[in-house]
Order: structure tokens, then C-alpha cells, then sequence
């Protein structure tokens, strides 16, 4: 890779085959020296660095930096350490939020708007995750400025999502009362705007919220995503939320999602309704430069010119705008439907069912990113570079970013149980899991035991003691240190 261009910068220009030559060949040639006879891997670093090489984190196509998000990530990367993938995520979100539901794609008798759910899922905390958001928002910043007083502002909420009334509020409609003589009143005029975009910078809290009895959030965000009115099914509720255009965007760790997520979440509609990509800080530096107004207007300009042209193309009101395969979009779109309609087993499974819905809407936000009311083959190879980045996302995060998870917890474990076996000999069972309680549970103090029994050479070995009344039963195990 040459030396004068970054990850992100080779990655864009050159596509990922020759990103993953540049990165892999000298990998191998790494790892082979590693490998070396007379030699072991003995520095946890270098063991780490290794492991990583074995288990390359998923890439993004070239394809999916389509149009304008190519030179967007090539500004908003070139001086910082954000993900190019999350600053286009970003950059997606926010003018699909911006948009509304005037552009529309018919799909069979359902319609469907620019309305993406993104989960940006980080290998650890220092992914810049938050830092992929600052040049998104000075870009949309600029381009509010250029649209003027015709483009209503952006309604944005920055975390809390812990309610599904809280999400509500902040887009209802107008409460009307009615007091005793029949006469109406205007008690809350409400929110005549119903885009929001919601970014959410602490997700795992919200899933947490989602996941307790009679909390809501999780069936008002279903409820969001489809575009339906939200009406709390409480008795003295006076408000709804009609017609709403939510876009979120959240941010989580990997372990966190690994640890909050269950098979409800994911099958419940929830957890399938995000996009969720996996993000890592692609490089180092210590002293990141602003990008320049100059290279933020530049590229507000294009996307304003394509706000504008999907608010106001066929006029301001809700599905006036209809998108369009054309006829070799849709001749390409069916050559790939049987692979993109392929199921996969278990959890990951659950969370890609709606991999069809997500790559048709994903098209319509390319198409009218380059102001266009007809949908490419280009538009669909763009939107299938997203499609199988979250599905290579998710295989990673739930395959071996959670094998490494599990891994680390029984190393961790066995240590802590070795020391105890070390220090009182001779202990049982009992005694291991009344000191262990809370922290290790039964099915794992079992693997525990056998991982250090199993090891080679075994690190503690066990004794069965007969019933100190000679009876015939059951008698104590006791484990000591080899």
C-alpha cells in the first residue's frame, strides 16, 4: 500500500481487492515468520496482532461509497481517525431523516420511504464511533445554510431513548380538548414536523430499557420504523404521533451488543429493524486537522441540490415523489434476489430477515443522492456492497468477536478458580461455588474445572473421597493443584 495515501483514501480509490492484496500478502509473510521453527509466539502483543490477521474484520466494497459519499468520506477522513464506514452511515441517516416521506418506492401494496436504522457497533470504545459524526453534522450544517428558510431545520434528539412515549412526544401531533360544554381548545400544539433524527450514543441502555416489563420503546420503534402512527394504548393517553419519519442512528460496543443481545430482541422485530455495522478506527493520529470549509461546502452543495430535489421535485407533500426501477435495474434486481433472499441459521439469521427491504431502500437513497427518480443497476450494486457489509458484520461481531468474548471470560475465570484451588487444597465443589457465587455460574464453573483438568499439562487434578459413614451414595470431590 503506498505510503502516501491512508487505509481510507487507498480503500476508496482502489476497491477492496486491491485493498486486501495490499493488506493480506504482507500479513501472510508476517505470520509465516511467526511460524518459524526455533521460534514461538511468546509476546501477548505480537499474539494479539497475529489473531487479528487470522480474523480479518469485514470491508466495505468499493461500490458502497457511491456518488457523493466518496469524496465525503475522502474529506472526512484524510485528517482524523473516524471509520469512512460510519461517516457514510452517518451521512445516509441524516439526509434520509432530512428528506422525509416525499420520496416513496412502491413495493407491492406497501410503500416504502428513506427511512434507515443504524447501529454502529465498535470492537472496543476507542472505535470513534461519536468521532464519525462531527464532519456529517458541519456538512448538514452547510446545507441548511444553502437551503434557506424553504427547508424547515431538522428536528435532532441526541440520546435517551429509554420510552416509547418519550420517542412519541417529541413528534405529536396537536392535543385538542373538550371541555364540558362541547367546546374545543388547543392544549399542545404539538410538532407540525414530524422528522427526527435520533442518535443515540449509549444504545446498550436503551436496549436495556427495551428488554423491562410494560416498557414500551421496543414496539415504538417497530411502530417508527414501518411508518405507522404511534398511539399509546393507555387509558388516559391523549396524544398520537401520526405520520412519522424517525431516523436513529446508535452507537454500541460489540461486547455490549454481544451481552444485551437476546433471541427476543432479535426475533421480536426489534434488533432486525437496524442495519448493524462494525466499526474500527482504521488508523492513528495524534493530532487530527479540521477539515476545511472549503471541502465541506463542496460537498453540502451536491447534497443540498439532492435534498432539494427530493423535497421538491413533484411538490412538498407525502408520497408524491415515486421512485422507479428502471428496466435494466430491475432485470439486474432480480438476477440477485435468490443470493440476497439465502436464510442463515440462528441468531444471526434473525437479525438479517429484512436484508430485501433494507437494499431496496438503500438504492432509492443512492438514486436520489445523484437526483435521479429512477433506480440504477448501479444504485442496487451500491446497495448490496451495505447488504453484505451488516451481513458480514454480523457474522463477525456474533461469530468471532463473541467466540474471543466467551474465551477471554473462561480464561479469566479459570484463573480466578486456580488461585482458589492453590491457596485451600483439598476444596470441593461446594466450597468453589459458595465463594464463586454471583460471579461464576454452575454450567460455567463445570467448564472451568475441565478446561484446567483438560489443559496440557493439566493444571489441577480431582479426588473422589468415599461418605465419611462408609454408606453406599455419593461421596465429596475434592480438587487440588497439579
Amino acid at each position: 500500500m503506498s505510503n502516501s495515501l491512508d487505509f481510507n483514501d487507498f480503500h476508496v480509490e482502489h476497491g477492496i481487492e486491491q485493498t486486501k492484496a495490499a493488506i493480506i500478502e504482507p500479513a501472510k509473510q508476517f505470520y509465516e515468520r511467526k511460524q518459524d521453527k526455533n521460534s514461538g509466539i511468546t509476546d501477548e502483543e505480537d499474539a494479539e496482532a497475529d489473531n487479528d490477521l487470522l480474523n480479518l474484520p469485514p470491508e466495505l466494497a468499493a461500490e458502497g461509497f457511491h456518488g457523493v459519499l466518496k469524496e465525503a468520506c475522502a474529506i472526512s477522513t484524510r485528517y482524523s481517525e473516524a471509520s469512512a464506514v460510519a461517516i457514510a452511515a452517518n451521512i445516509i441517516a441524516t439526509f434520509s431523516a432530512m428528506i422525509g416521506r416525499v420520496a416513496y418506492q412502491p413495493i407491492g401494496d406497501g410503500i416504502c420511504h428513506a427511512r434507515p436504522f443504524f447501529i454502529l457497533a465498535g470492537k472496543t470504545g476507542k472505535a470513534r464511533k461519536g468521532t464519525s459524526e462531527y464532519t456529517p453534522y458541519r456538512i448538514f450544517d452547510e446545507v441548511e445554510t444553502m437551503l434557506g428558510k424553504d427547508h424547515p431545520k431538522l428536528n435532532r434528539h441526541n440520546g435517551g431513548l429509554s420510552t416509547g412515549e418519550g420517542l412519541g412526544w417529541a413528534i405529536r401531533d396537536a392535543i385538542i380538548t373538550t371541555d364540558k360544554d362541547g367546546n374545543e381548545s388547543v392544549a399542545d400544539e404539538g410538532i407540525n414536523d414530524k422528522r427526527l433524527y435520533v442518535t443515540e450514543a449509549e444504545f446498550a441502555g436503551a436496549m436495556a430499557s427495551a428488554s423491562r416489563e410494560k416498557n414500551n420503546l421496543s414496539a415504538t420503534i417497530r411502530t417508527v420504523w414501518d411508518g405507522r402512527s404511534i398511539s399509546p394504548l393507555v387509558k388516559n393517553a391523549k396524544w398520537c404521533a401520526s405520520d412519522p419519519h424517525v431516523v436513529i442512528s446508535a452507537h454500541i460496543t460489540a461486547a455490549e451488543l454481544i451481552d444485551r443481545m437476546t433471541d427476543v430482541d432479535a426475533q421480536s422485530g426489534f434488533m432486525n429493524r437496524f442495519i448493524i455495522l462494525h466499526i474500527v478506527r482504521p488508523k492513528l493520529v495524534p493530532l487530527p486537522k479540521r477539515t476545511s470549509i472549503e471541502d465541506i461546502q463542496r460537498v453540502a452543495i451536491k447534497i443540498a441540490e439532492a435534498v432539494d430535489f427530493a423535497t421538491y421535485e413533484a411538490g412538498s407533500e407525502n408520497n408524491s415523489l415515486e421512485i422507479k426501477l428502471s428496466p435494466e435495474a430491475a432485470k439486474y434486481w432480480c438476477g440477485q434476489y435468490r443470493e440476497l433472499t439465502k436464510e442463515l441459521n440462528g441468531l444471526p439469521g434473525n437479525l438479517l430477515v429484512r436484508t430485501e427491504i433494507y437494499c431496496r431502500m438503500l438504492a432509492m437513497i443512492f438514486a436520489l443522492l445523484d437526483c435521479s427518480k429512477v433506480i440504477e443497476p448501479q444504485h442496487i450494486k451500491a446497495a448490496l456492497a451495505w447488504i453484505n457489509y451488516w451481513k458480514d458484520s454480523v457474522i463477525y461481531i456474533f461469530g468471532t468477536l463473541a467466540a474471543k468474548a466467551e474465551s477471554n471470560k473462561l480464561n479469566e475465570n479459570a484463573k480466578s478458580v486456580y488461585e482458589f484451588i492453590t491457596k485451600n487444597p483439598g476444596c470441593t465443589r461446594t466450597n468453589l461455588t459458595t465463594f464463586f457465587r454471583g460471579k461464576i455460574l454452575s454450567p460455567e464453573m463445570t467448564g472451568v474445572l475441565n478446561h484446567l483438568m483438560n489443559a496440557a499439562p493439566p493444571l489441577i487434578r480431582q479426588e473422589t473421597r468415599p461418605r465419611p459413614d462408609n454408606k453406599p451414595g455419593k461421596g465429596s470431590i475434592l480438587f487440588w493443584k497439579v
